[in-house]
């Protein structure tokens, strides 16, 4: 009987008058006469037997069908069965995570070591698996709803009913009688097994309060990045007001985890359409693992938060080689606390070389034990989060193990990477590489860090490479290798990955009169630091002061101060807030103007200024610019290497020179579509005008361009907005386009930034959601732009009710599926059951 370790899981135990089979002292008694239980749930068979004495029990195992076949050997109960018997007279089985084709009449059979030492319990226990549903009955105002299941449900169980998600405190029975109202929806379950609770159904019509979640429960590695999400309802005439994600929720009061400081920097909200949500959590650790709820409240109602939501569990790999005892050879399994959603395939290692895939967590072949063999093993996705080495034989195979696997530092300071390693037999040379090289190259050698790198440790303790001085380019993967008389060491194993970033300050609303600074990263920055304020020049070290040790601060909403952060230890390395305008004095009329790139706060680091004249680069480098006041020119200023956040173009003397203002900075549309682009244009006699994209060395018209013959076409007047029109849009144009025109004098702006355009395809992905059924999701590589609304095909016929990017169905048919944008193409079809993932044509 394959046997698992029992875990902390709810019990069903079910008592009934017991059933004895046998004779001349042969018997198997079930304790059970039948049993009824939720999907999902756990359920004990509990079981005696008896033999002659002088016989001793050398197998017992159960079965459904076949007296033969053991069901512990079965796939469909892996890691479900757990055998709580033993081989002398208790048989009690355990199955958890019961599935409804789990229904069946269970038996025990036992063998002894005698001959015709067999007995089978002839009679078995029935059991059959239930769903509950919620049936509304009644008139037109008064409705009795009842939590209805397919067999009666073993020791008559209280029931917990639900109305919009939130807990409702009175009922107790199988029925409970409502006054039907539009927005409302109810689901009930039963007490023990609130996990278990069935669909939300509306009372009335088919548009109430419902959250329905893609996944009850997630397993995911340590170290990756999940998305739970979910689809919410409402009546048509609700408003939504506000929605969030939680974790935690005391006495009726839940916190957004967005402002969560355990998540900082690692969660995000996205959404696709008004009516869909996406948790997205990055670098999980272990302490995320709990149920995460979502939450929306309209301008007449509110989604409860006791309502179960989705359960996430954090897991790291382990490589368990078995048997344990000393053997020719040896089993490898990768192994984990839970077990992994979406099917993963896994990657193994030798001596921190690849070696092989598989769909199995368990390596291929029995490897031979040899003491100088060392094994890993990770999931394909996620190679650079593995399973620490581990010898096969012994503890002094060969092996690397890193100190860390990421490492977040701030540019301009210097980082230790470290890890011990071991050979079986002396190493004969080392060094460390970056991984983004064709071939390892010792960074020693390596032009990019002339100065910068330093090895310090010796063989069996730390070896550390030192970067000092670290530039955002030193962002990379990091590993070590060694050589030894007849290995070398992993080139293709995942080393330590360091994140290089500076620090800015994130200003966004707060109370009225306030506002809340942030002081945000690129990554997570690595041991916890402490943070440090700065107001006008000054540090904030009042210990009264509001959380001036964190990366958040509140402050009042001033125009006089200035803030900014660094972190302890590297006080030198704090933010600069960048935010330009340019002001011109003086105000009145003058023959001369003194133009300023100003800013709110005074930048870090003596940067360098670049300005715009007319849309052309000029070559003054400071922050300040005198310029002979012409009534047709205007100016704007940017900073070098931030070229792309320049200020607003202003006119040196009156309101109408020549400027360029685009309507969008970004947009993101369908391959195949059509996309206008616009301007508005301030000028003095334009003699010529047209569009061009900035990736050319010369801007070249559009219209000329053989690559859009036939696609582009200019609108507008000099009095409008001016638009570049595409047709039949490709994934090549995706682009920065800028509008250009010309005057008796001059030429606007080949150098100013546009309009940056995505081009992107649809495209249908196939994840699997609850038991049963499957999420379609209609995705894209860029955010489409104005909110589209979806259609979704099924055999080439519109499924009727369904906008949203996500549609739910069930596993067991064999149709094809598309998805489009209304007014747009759609995507290619796929079959159910296929993991291909197509674009559109």
């Amino acid at each position: 009987m394959a046997l698992r370790t029992a875990g902390s899981v709810l019990v069903v135990f079910l008592w009934s008058v017991a059933v004895v089979l046998g004779q001349d002292g042969w018997s198997v008694t079930y304790t059970n006469q039948s049993i009824c239980a939720l999907k999902g749930s756990t359920v004990e068979l509990t079981c005696s037997f008896r033999y002659p004495s002088g016989h001793k029990v050398t197998s017992t195992f159960w079965f459904t069908k076949i007296e033969t076949e053991d069901l512990g050997q079965d796939p469909e109960y892996a890691g479900r069965l757990e055998y709580h018997g033993d081989k002398k007279k208790d048989c009690t089985l355990r199955i958890t995570d019961l599935r409804e084709r789990d229904s069946a009449t269970y038996k025990f059979r036992f063998i002894t070591d005698q001959e015709g030492g067999t007995f089978t319990g002839k009679l078995g226990v029935p059991l059959s698996v239930t769903v509950l549903q919620v049936k509304v009955t009644g008139g037109h105002q008064d409705k009795t709803l009842t939590c209805s299941t397919t067999c009666t449900l073993t020791d008559n169980p209280t029931y917990i009913w639900y109305k919009n998600g939130q807990h409702i405190n009175k009922p107790t029975s199988h029925q409970y009688s409502v006054n039907s109202y539009y927005s409302d929806s109810y689901s009930c379950a039963v007490k023990g097994h609130e996990d278990l609770h069935s669909p939300a159904v509306c009372v009335v019509g088919e548009s109430c309060m419902n959250v329905t979640y893609t996944h009850q429960s997630i397993c995911a590695l340590k170290g990756s990045t999940v998305d739970i999400s979910c689809f919410y309802t409402h009546p048509s005439w609700h408003n939504v007001t506000e929605v969030s994600w939680f974790n935690k929720w005391e006495s009726g009061v839940t916190k957004d985890l967005s402002l969560n400081p355990e998540y900082a920097d690692r969660v995000e909200y996205h959404r696709q359409t008004e009516k869909d949500s996406t948790l997205r959590i990055t670098d999980l650790r272990e302490s995320d693992s709990t149920e995460y709820k979502f939450r929306f409240t309209t301008d007449k109602a509110r989604w409860g938060y006791s309502f179960p939501g989705t359960s996430l569990a954090v897991t790291g790999s382990q490589v368990e080689v078995t048997p344990k005892w000393s053997s020719e050879y040896k089993t490898l399994s990768c192994s984990t606390t839970c077990t992994l959603t979406d099917n993963p395939i896994y990657i193994w290692y030798k001596n921190g070389q690849h070696l092989d895939e598989s769909t199995s967590p368990q390596y291929k072949d029995p490897v031979s034990s040899n003491y100088e063999d060392s094994y890993s093993c990770t999931v394909k996705g996620h190679e650079d989060l593995h399973s620490p080495a581990v010898c096969v034989q012994g503890q002094s195979c060969n092996r690397v193990t890193y100190t860390k696997r990421r490492i977040c530092v701030l540019k301009g300071s210097t980082v230790d990477i470290s890890c011990t390693y071991v050979g079986y037999y002396y190493a004969t040379s080392s060094f460390w590489f970056r991984s983004d090289k064709s071939t390892p190259e010792d960074l020693t050698t390596d032009p990019g860090y002339a100065g910068r790198v330093e090895y310090t440790g010796t063989y069996r303790g730390p070896f550390t490479l030192r970067i000092t001085d670290l530039r955002e380019e030193d962002s990379a993967e990091y590993r070590f290798t060694f050589k030894a008389n007849n290995i070398e060491w992993g080139h293709s194993f995942p080393g330590t990955t360091l994140s290089v970033t500076g620090l800015q300050v994130k200003v966004t609303p707060a109370a009225e009169g306030q506002k809340t600074l942030t002081c945000i990263t690129t990554c997570t920055l690595t041991d916890n630091p402490t943070y440090i304020w700065y107001k006008n020049g000054q540090q904030l070290d009042e210990p009264t002061s509001q959380q001036h040790s964190s990366n958040m601060l509140v402050v009042w909403d001033s125009t006089v101060d200035i803030y900014s952060c660094a972190v302890e230890g590297h006080e030198a390395l704090h933010s600069p807030v960048v935010c330009f305008q340019v002001e011109v004095t003086p105000k009145h009329y003058s023959k001369y103007k003194t133009l300023t790139c100003s800013t709110t706060c005074i930048l870090t680091g003596n940067p360098t200024y670049t300005w715009y004249k007319n849309g052309q680069i000029e070559t003054v480098k400071t922050s300040t610019y005198s310029v002979y006041p012409d009534a047709v020119d205007s100016y704007s200023c940017a900073v070098k290497g931030h070229e792309d956040l320049h200020s607003p173009a202003v006119c040196v003397q009156g309101q109408s020179c020549n400027r360029v203002n685009y309507n969008k900075m970004r947009t993101c549309v369908l391959k195949g579509s059509t996309v206008d682009i616009s301007c508005t244009v301030g000028y003095y006699y334009i003699t010529s005008t047209f569009w061009f994209r900035s990736d050319k060395s010369t801007p070249e018209d559009l219209t000329r361009d053989p690559g859009y013959a036939g696609r582009v076409k200019y609108t507008g007047t000099y009095e409008g907005p001016f638009t570049l029109r595409i047709t039949d849009l490709r994934e090549e144009d995706s682009a920065e386009y800028r509008f250009t025109f010309k005057t008796d004098n001059f030429d606007w702006g080949h150098s100013f930034p546009g309009t940056t355009l995505s081009v992107t395809g649809l495209q249908v992905k196939v994840t699997p959601a609850a038991e049963g059924q499957k999420t379609l999701t209609c995705i894209t590589t860029c955010t489409l732009t104005d909110n589209p609304t979806y259609i979704w095909y099924k055999n080439g016929q519109n499924v009727q009710g369904v906008s949203s990017p996500m549609y739910s169905i069930s596993s067991e048919n064999a149709d094809s599926y598309f998805c489009a944008v209304k007014g747009h193409l759609s995507s290619a079809a796929v079959c159910e059951y296929s993991t291909i993932v197509q674009y559109s044509t």
